[in-house]
């Protein structure tokens, strides 16, 4: 039996998962996080025997009923507490909304700064085209949507954990990663963009790979087939997956160090691979032309703009403000070239080797970070519902101790099977696994040596982690003590006192900023979007449900615009004033809940500029905006009602 010997990857991937766990206890619910893993990993390292004598009939019941109580849970989650897509993904269904109405035109600068996004658009669009055929509203369609994606990767990641593991306990750990964590009802379900699209791509392309070589010919070409579209499409989706491409270089140059590259097979489907990235480039072409999309490179970035903002101490190599409004100001994408290609030795020069390694800590500790799931690219619940708002803390904090503690169990059981680890690469099964660890490296490395950091981009690397967990064999199992199954349950039920004490004391100490209603989607000035003009005399009405106290409320206009902007509660009929603070109408007072109505009127004798977001068939709020009495039900102003 051939090895080599223990392997330089498997420990870098190690020393980034510990980085990455010690960002994840940072906060104030990390020592609760911290005890919650250490009362489940031992409970579940006493209950794994039982486990694994469960029968495949009960798995399949157990996981089959599960999966369904699942599915009921998200569905009231989009029903009860629907949120208010902003930013990036926010930007790409206005688009789809405006492509799908057949509006073929490309209104903002976004798309042509950021032209990765057009194929999602693009299909997208041709997704919500299909779904009304048959009736769909368009946000129904979009909720169908996440949930098929999201649902199809739980299923697809439990199926191949299942198939290369074979063992009961590891499958049931990853069904309560997947449906009991925050991760099938937060970010994923709520908000549709590019990450679970591609992390569901990437875990295809894995499948594809398995067991490669004792497929048979129709097999191979029924395989090789959704391997090439896969690829394709992730790449369009996300450029990034081509540090598929090194990762498979690697393995290969190890396969033929050790003389087993013929006795693998992997000539044909790393073809495949190639030829889906070389096919992605004219795929891409193809969708520009169809979506009449024309890049403009007065507007576009050169791919240096993400490599300088990663070099930015102040933002810790994520996302800077700064650094984009210098481009923006830059005449041509070739000037904006010249500058990054200036700047960027002189900010490597300023950090010095001692600051340029820690800036790659920091930011490997941000990419690695979980703890925002339930934020990301969520603007608040469009009007959340009374028992969530009135222990909004609790709620917050179960949340981030669930992710964090279900992430830090998985790489804790990675880490150590990482560290025992010996591959055997005759096995089909641990050259995937040796592929899959490959490959996560090279997204940590490609954010944290070389691009700008966002805490969801580590979580591409989810099913990697998984497949590498699933298929590295597992050490001779040790007998457990007669108490096991008991210690085993008492450590789970101890478990979950401690996540939801420190949720209800801790919960209180995150930060008091909650958002009772929102309608903050929109499609931004720095992108050039348009305002309403509002003639003199016009009056734009909107009615808001506010279902728990609250002691602010903003009203987005338009800077320099002079408009009248009130409050009303319908119930009681008391009217608040809200003042100008730039570009924003705020109002500072204690709100009862109940239903209020915002007012904008344009007393001038000029037309004044409000900011209106305005869709063809995505309903942004539960009531429309009137414009002189006259509902526009996908039209909204753009509000935020908060208690601070």
């Amino acid at each position: 039996m051939k090895k080599i010997k223990p392997a330089f990857l498997p420990a870098i991937l190690i020393l980034c998962l510990l980085i990455g766990s010690i960002g994840n206890l940072t906060s104030v619910l990390g020592v609760p996080a911290l005890l919650v893993v250490v009362l489940l990993g031992a409970g579940l390292y006493f209950g794994a025997p039982r486990l694994d004598h469960l029968s495949t009939r009960q798995l399949r019941w157990g996981i089959g009923l599960g999966l369904l109580a699942m599915l009921i849970a998200q569905v009231v989650v989009l029903h009860v507490m629907p949120n208010t897509v902003y930013h990036d993904p926010y930007r790409v269904l206005s688009q789809a909304d405006r492509l799908a109405a057949g509006h073929m035109t490309w209104d903002i600068t976004y798309f042509w700064r950021y032209a990765n996004n057009v194929p999602l658009a693009y299909l997208l669009s041709l997704w919500l085209r299909l779904t009304q055929l048959v009736g769909l509203s368009t946000n129904l369609s979009v909720h169908l949507l996440s949930i098929l994606v999201l649902d199809s990767f739980i299923a697809l990641a439990l199926h191949t954990i299942w198939q290369l593991s074979q063992r009961a306990s590891l499958l049931v750990v990853a069904f309560g990663f997947f449906a009991l964590s925050p991760f099938a009802y937060t970010y994923y379900l709520q908000v549709f963009y590019s990450d679970l699209p591609t992390m569901l791509v990437l875990l295809i392309i894995i499948r594809s790979l398995l067991n490669w070589s004792q497929k048979t010919s129709r097999q191979r070409w029924f395989a090789g087939s959704g391997l090439v579209v896969a690829v394709m499409l992730g790449a369009m989706l996300k450029p990034n997956l081509v540090v598929l491409l090194p990762a498979l270089l690697i393995v290969g140059l190890i396969l033929a160090r050790q003389h087993l590259w013929r006795q693998a097979k992997l000539t044909l489907p790393i073809l495949l691979i190639v030829l889906g990235f070389g096919l992605s480039l004219p795929a891409t072409k193809v969708i520009d032309v169809s979506a009449n999309y024309q890049p403009r490179t007065a507007f576009s970035f050169p791919a240096t703009n993400w490599i300088l903002m990663g070099y930015n101490q102040h933002s810790n190599g994520g996302y800077s403000g700064k650094d984009v409004g210098r481009a923006i100001k830059q005449p041509s994408q070739a000037a904006r070239q010249r500058y990054n290609l200036k700047t960027i030795p002189k900010r490597i020069k300023t950090l010095g080797v001692v600051g340029v390694i820690r800036l790659w800590v920091v930011k490997l500790g941000i990419v690695l970070n979980v703890q925002g799931i339930q934020r990301w690219y969520n603007g608040g619940f469009r009007a959340a519902p009374s028992w969530y708002s009135n222990h909004a803390g609790f709620y917050q904090g179960l949340t981030v101790i669930g992710y964090v503690a279900a992430t830090l169990l998985m790489w804790g059981a990675l880490m150590l099977k990482l560290l025992r680890w010996r591959p055997d690469l005759t096995d089909p099964h641990q050259i995937l696994a040796l592929l899959a660890v490959t490959t996560a490296l090279g997204y940590l490395a490609f954010h944290t040596l070389l691009w700008e950091v966002e805490p969801r981009y580590g979580q591409a690397i989810l099913p990697l982690l998984w497949v590498a967990l699933a298929a590295i064999p597992r050490q001779a199992s040790q007998s457990r003590p007669r108490w096991a199954n008991q210690a085993s349950l008492l450590n789970g039920a101890t478990a979950l006192l401690v996540a939801f004490g420190a949720a209800g004391v801790l919960g209180a100490q995150l930060p008091q900023k909650q958002v009772i209603a929102a309608q903050r989607s929109q499609l931004s000035v720095q992108y050039h979007a348009k305002p309403k003009t509002v003639t003199p005399g016009t009056v734009l009405a909107e009615v808001v449900d506010v279902n728990a106290p609250a002691n602010y409320f903003s009203v987005q206009i338009h800077a320099g615009s002079q408009v009248q902007v009130t409050l009303t509660n319908l119930a009681t009929g008391q009217h608040y004033r809200l003042t100008m603070a730039g570009s924003v109408a705020r109002l500072h007072h204690q709100l009862a809940a109940g239903q209020y109505r915002i007012t904008v009127q344009n007393l001038t004798t000029r037309g004044q500029q409000v900011d209106v977001t305005h869709t063809y068939h995505y309903q942004l709020a539960a009531h429309p905006l009137t414009v002189n009495g006259q509902s526009q039900p996908t039209a909204s102003l753009i509000y935020t009602c908060m208690q601070r």
